[in-house]
């Protein structure tokens, strides 16, 4: 068997051995469960990924997967979603923005190395998002592809688990994302509209630490690895609760 994870980077294990590290997959928690389970593993997350990202390329890894002639069947995936006010935009220029074959972040918040870092027209247009994107239409947003990822995995047969990086500002309360929200299944979405079952408030409310280099950083958000080994046992314990494996 083969655990797949997928997320930003508290699934990629960011500042585990130096500031502003953007991933240390042999140290993050999904190395430490799939030892726990005895799987093999692979770790799709990258630091700043969004929920747009998170679903493309896990459509990759299962495409690539199955055009090797990989058995799905041996396939476990694992996904904490990021927030919901981040997305991609695919960038067809000759200069590079670090990331994924030319596929770069939108975060909000990130305006000032968006600006020294991006071309100006992209630069106005991550601007334009910032400025336009409603609460209600994030969250619609996140809703559909979290559906859209389900069903694709409900189609080949292969068994997952769900759960929120973080704090994400969905709009819980808002009756218009019923249409969307009732089409998830919560069997295998663990803390679904639930703010306290989210990995940060997990490690928080359990008296994890900080990792030193998030702290050297100033981002004061990513947990050490006794952080990534704890969670990962918590994980453990859901799936065998919710008998999804």
């Amino acid at each position: 068997m083969i655990l797949v994870s997928n997320g930003c980077s508290h699934t990629a294990g960011a500042e585990l051995e130096y500031a502003c590290q953007g991933e240390c997959y042999d140290r993050a928690w999904p190395k430490h469960l799939a030892d726990s389970l005895g799987y093999d593993h692979i770790n799709l997350a990258m630091s700043g990924a969004s929920t747009n990202r998170i679903v493309r390329t896990t459509y990759e890894f299962i495409y690539d997967y199955i055009k090797q002639g990989k058995s799905l069947k041996d396939v476990f995936i694992v996904i904490l979603w990021s927030g919901i006010y981040r997305t991609e935009v695919y960038v067809d220029e000759s200069r590079s923005y670090n990331y994924d074959n030319n596929w770069t972040p939108m975060v909000v918040g990130n305006d000032a190395r968006n600006k020294e870092q991006f071309s100006p027209s992209l630069y106005y247009y991550y601007k334009s998002w910032t400025a336009t994107m409603t609460g209600y239409q994030a969250s619609c947003e996140f809703y559909i592809a979290v559906t859209n990822l389900q069903n694709l995995l409900y189609r080949y047969g292969i068994k997952y688990l769900f759960m929120d990086a973080a704090n994400s500002g969905l709009r819980t309360e808002d009756i218009r994302l019923d249409p969307y929200r009732i089409q998830i299944n919560k069997k295998y979405y663990e803390g679904l509209d639930e703010y306290h079952n989210c990995y940060t408030t997990l490690c928080n409310s359990n008296a994890q630490k900080i990792s030193k280099y998030s702290i050297d950083s100033g981002f004061n958000s990513h947990y050490d690895e006794d952080a990534q080994s704890w969670f990962a046992q918590h994980v453990n314990k859901i799936l065998h609760k919710r008998n999804v494996l």
